[in-house]
């Protein structure tokens, strides 16, 4: 899956709400965190270049003017970050060129099918995801839309046993999101009480509960790198990912097991995905 994400250039147009670039920090701030979103995973920011430039980002200013001969108003802080985002997170592309199977429209500020902040990005590269229906492409675009999230060495190989995958994309999806957006928080908050974190995530998904009779066959391997010398150095950890979610129904074979965190795999800011799939014993 190959997703092009396209900087919608009228979005900086000036309007009568936004008439000039001073009241509009917040919006670069969000448009920033999106492009250091798509640097963590390796993908740039593509933007028309025969058309950004002459955009008038105030009566009378061209966003070229205001980004380097400090025309108009805003600040010098915002002109570098600006700057800092076309330099390092962009690529100028001709768009009548652009390939690819998707693509996400990025925006600076609310802007009619554009993404302006990181939680609208992350949704809508979630909602592709629900899409896909070949187990092996789901797999390969899943690690990019869940960056809280460390998943199994061989998580694809339990995959390609879910019977009937299409069907179950959009429930896997929503599921992997409550874990990689709630879990390590729930687990910092209630360490010492793991059955309330468990039941306040089983309040949000259809089913979440822990296996304690079962945890020496629920381990499961990580890679994860040290830096040794200043080389990295890749080590592989099994590590025991009893919760688990259940998916389709209660009763179902279909599940998410899980781990809160790990001090070595993710260094206890990720939660860890042992396997999608069928359990293990």
């Amino acid at each position: 899956m190959q997703v092009s994400n396209v900087l919608a250039d009228e979005s900086m147009q000036y309007t009568e709400s936004r008439a000039d670039m001073s009241i509009r920090s917040e919006e670069i701030g969000d448009l920033v965190g999106i492009a250091d979103y798509c640097v963590e995973i390796g993908e740039p920011v593509l933007y028309n270049d025969d058309k950004i430039w002459d955009r008038e980002v105030q009566e009378g200013i061209l966003f070229w003017e205001w980004l380097y001969s400090g025309a108009g108003e805003g600040s010098h802080d915002d002109r570098s970050r600006m700057q800092e985002f076309l330099a390092k997170s962009c690529e100028r592309i001709d768009l009548s060129d652009m390939d690819s199977d998707q693509s996400i429209l990025i925006s600076l500020g609310e802007y009619a099918n554009a993404a302006s902040c990181e939680s609208e990005y992350i949704k809508r590269r979630r909602d592709i995801l629900a899409g896909i229906r070949d187990v092996k492409e789901y797999e390969s675009f899943m690690r990019t839309c869940f960056r809280n999230s460390v998943f199994a060495d061989d998580i694809l190989t339990e995959m390609r046993y879910i019977e009937d995958f299409p069907s179950h994309t959009r429930e896997i999806t929503d599921s992997l999101g409550v874990l990689n957006d709630e879990a390590v928080g729930l687990y910092m908050k209630y360490h010492d009480n793991l059955k309330k974190a468990i039941d306040i995530l089983d309040k949000k998904v259809l089913a979440c509960s822990a296996d304690p009779a079962h945890t020496n066959k629920l381990l499961f391997k990580f890679t994860y790198y040290e830096k040794e010398e200043g080389e990295n150095i890749a080590r592989v950890k099994e590590v025991t990912c009893s919760p688990h979610l259940k998916l389709v129904r209660k009763d179902s074979n279909l599940r998410i097991y899980f781990s809160w965190r790990d001090k070595d795999v993710g260094k206890d800011e990720k939660v860890l995905i042992g396997r999608i799939g069928r359990h293990p014993y």
